[in-house]
């Protein structure tokens, strides 16, 4: 089964570009991340749960944070999502330069 048919029983009556969409978009910012150039089978559950998040925020585009009533919601990637990527994250190279004395 696909990402996008996975995704379709989880978001049942969104048309498929939209989904296409959302899973693109998912994958990218799992790449950025993580710091690679390829998903891993294993994130593809991790994308369709944060696809699935991105749905839900459509229509907040561009806002951060907001507050109404009482109750505060903020948009970044949640923190549940980072701890699962976390272990499939890479480390930048940085070259390190020593100073002239």
């Amino acid at each position: 089964m696909t990402q996008l048919e996975k995704l379709k029983l989880r978001l049942p009556g969104v048309e498929d570009s939209l989904l296409n969409q959302l899973l693109e978009d998912t994958e990218a910012d799992i790449l950025d991340y993580t710091n690679r150039n390829v998903m891993l089978p294993k994130m593809e559950a991790i994308q369709r749960e944060l696809a699935i998040i991105y749905y839900n925020r459509l229509g907040s585009e561009g806002e951060t944070s907001r507050s109404e009533g009482g109750i505060s919601v903020s948009y970044e990637m949640p923190e549940h999502i980072k701890d699962r990527l976390k272990a499939y994250r890479r480390l930048k190279a940085v070259s390190i330069v020593e100073s002239e004395e």
